[in-house]
């Protein structure tokens, strides 16, 4: 990486592999490192909004840049899709009550719906603009600012929510280990964040059309994580039981549990305390109706898939047998 400003990986590996222009890979962990790491604070987002993460961002950013639809848009459409996701990992390890945090909670909308299943969830952003905006739209409690800077005690949540955060994060080990101190001894963190194909270039990643390469954004993304470096991270930062989930988006994502404690084994399907728990409360019951909506969409697509496939099969015995 030599004439450029290089920088090292969060596990201390100075060594990186030329990548491309931005990035630099480190094999010893697996993650991409951007090379030139912004110098002010970026998490220091003003009353004006003018930081890279104020209100600009959720509009001109998401929609001419990257392709994403607004904030207003996306408080309706995330509702039925990632959220009841995430909602049913969350089940699988939690059965409310009890007391979250979601990192880059932007619209609001997951606080809410953990609201509704009946957890004591809050919510927090670097920008003023977007926490008055989830505060209004979905009358959630949010905090602002970098994590490290609130008046939260240690030990006291349930669950930390990292959705699409710690890639941007300037400082991951630090901000990690200061959220795991704020979990209570068998609290979890729930992570979603894409997942580089440890080891590929950036040339096998196009020739394969890989759709990670759309993750490399260097004005936002600092770090890039493999399995193996997400894995390694959470022991890092002392929790060291990591479980893998399926993600709503697994060609460029991953979504995985954290743990300082043992993790119970992996379930397919929510199970019935939390099930229970949710009958318990009208708006719980809300959120047992979305998630089997949810179920019976999934359920509607392995059909049709297997069905297919059936289809497939004859179709070819039809042809074998008409051949001369």
């Amino acid at each position: 990486m030599s004439g450029n400003k290089s920088s090292a990986c969060w596990c201390g590996n100075s060594d990186l592999r030329e990548f491309d222009a931005d990035y630099g890979a480190c094999d010893r962990c697996g993650t991409l490192v951007l090379r030139d790491m912004p110098s002010g604070d970026v998490t220091d987002v003003k009353g004006d909004e003018a930081g890279l993460y104020g209100r600009d961002y959720w509009f001109t950013h998401q929609e001419q840049e990257v392709g994403f639809p607004n904030i207003t848009r996306r408080s309706r459409t995330d509702l039925p899709e990632r959220c009841v996701h995430w909602m049913r990992t969350v089940l699988r390890y939690r059965t409310p009550p009890g007391k979250t945090l979601e990192l880059g909670a932007a619209h609001g909308g997951f606080v809410a719906m953990m609201r509704w299943a009946g957890f004591d969830a809050t919510g927090l952003e670097l920008s003023p603009w977007i926490c008055d905006y989830a505060r209004k739209t979905f009358g959630v409690p949010m905090l602002q600012g970098p994590v490290e800077r609130q008046p939260v005690a240690a030990e006291s949540l349930d669950v930390v929510l990292m959705m699409d955060v710690i890639e941007h994060l300037p400082d991951p080990v630090g901000t990690l280990r200061h959220c795991v101190s704020l979990l209570k001894p068998d609290g979890v963190l729930v992570i979603q964040t894409p997942e580089y194909p440890q080891g590929q270039t950036l040339e096998q990643l196009k020739a394969t059309g890989s759709k990670f390469v759309q993750h490399l954004r260097p004005r936002e993304h600092l770090y890039l994580l493999g399995r193996r470096a997400a894995t390694e991270l959470m022991s890092q930062v002392g929790c060291p039981h990591v479980c893998f989930e399926p993600a709503m988006f697994a060609e460029y994502d991953q979504f995985f549990v954290a743990s300082r404690s043992p993790l119970p084994p992996a379930l397919e399907k929510v199970p019935d305390t939390a099930r229970e728990a949710l009958e318990r409360t009208p708006t719980g019951r809300f959120i047992g109706a979305l998630l089997d909506l949810a179920d019976g969409r999934d359920f509607f697509a392995k059909e049709c898939a297997a069905r297919l496939d059936v289809i497939h099969v004859l179709d070819a015995e039809v042809k074998r047998l008409q051949s001369p």
